[in-house]
Formats: C-alpha cells, structure tokens, sequence
C-alpha cells in the first residue's frame, strides 16, 4: 500500500512486496519505452497494525518511468481509462542489476549529477516516478536491500524496522512539489499481510 498522507509518501512492504517492487525498479531500470504501472489501489486495505491516520489517508497507485519516453502525468487519467485486465507475464531481475554499497549507490548524490536522481509527480490517483537508468538501478538497489536486509533484520532486532526514503530531485535543491509530497518512506513489516 502506498499513502498519501498530506505532507510524505508512506508505503508499507513485506517480503513479497518488496521483491515485487524491486522487480518493477529493474523493469523500470531496463526499459526506457515504458510505463511500470503497480496497482496498488483496488480493491485492497492496508496491512494490520497500521494507525487510523493512515488509513484516512488517500492510497496511490505506482507508475515508474524513464523521461525518454517523455509521457507526461497529466495524460495518465486517459491511458489508465483503456487499460484492460492485462495479461501476466513472469520476469526475472537479477540480483546484480542492483548495485550493493560503495559500487555506485550513491554515486548520483556524490557528482551533483541530478540527471540521474528521481522526479515526483501526481497525476489521477498515481505517483509517477520518473528517472534515468542509473537512477532506478541506484535507488532500486536500496529497495532491494529490503527483501535481502529486511527480514534478516526484523528476527534479530524485534521492534525495529528496515526502511528506504527516497526524495523527490527538487526537494535536495530547495525546490518543492507543487502537487503532493516530494518524499517517500518504504518500510519493511515483517508479518504484516495485505487484509
């Protein structure tokens, strides 16, 4: 699930989620033609154990997408309309698509490059993510940490939690979202079930 809360993006995972979306990262990662839309909307409700405030919070769908395919948010209401039931597919990210710390993790942050940092934007009900190549496999290799991380962490440290922040590239440069928060929070629940 992923939550609007007002002022951060808050999306709760656990293992298979998170392997879930690491694959939609390397998709993003390896496919500058297209959108990665993840449902994460319809029909569901949030994992036990969150609070009500964030249940009263407005729940987003995903779309990952490199800026050389050039769609803009605002005609996702349009696409997502004609949309059918899709039909499923099997796709295998390697574990090496993600690069492991000090390989090139944060490279982007350490150049200044904000070429390869992450945009955000809101358009329909979605939070688009839009970034580079490098920007995915970057930013994807920390979600990938949480499949491999998260649930090693959760046995031995009861009570804590794993947990990626991603940033929206303006945010680092004093420049805001206009439309919707600029900062998303993954963490990792270990146990917590999609009811």
């Amino acid at each position: 699930m992923l939550y609007d809360n007002g002022w951060s993006l808050d999306m709760y995972v656990d293992r298979q989620a998170a392997e879930s979306l690491a694959v939609a990262w390397g998709l993003a990662a390896r496919s500058r033609r297209s959108l990665v839309h993840v449902p994460l909307k319809a029909g569901r409700e949030g994992p036990a154990g969150i609070g009500e405030w964030q249940r009263s919070s407005v729940v987003l769908d995903l779309v990952l997408v490199q800026p050389a395919l050039g769609f803009p948010p605002s005609r996702w209401k349009a696409v997502r309309g004609r949309l059918g039931a899709g039909r499923p597919h099997t796709m295998e990210i390697p574990a090496t698509d993600f690069p492991r710390g000090g390989e090139d993790d944060d490279r982007p942050a350490r150049r200044g490059n904000r070429r390869d940092e992450l945009r955000f934007g809101h358009a329909a009900g979605t939070l688009f993510l839009t970034g580079t190549a490098t920007a995915f496999r970057s930013t994807g290799a920390l979600v990938h940490a949480l499949v491999t991380d998260g649930p090693a962490r959760a046995l031995d440290y009861p009570g804590t939690h794993e947990c990626v922040t991603l940033e929206h590239d303006g945010a680092r440069h004093g420049r805001p979202l206009r439309h919707g928060p600029g900062m998303m929070h993954i963490e990792y629940a270990h146990g917590w079930k999609v009811a």
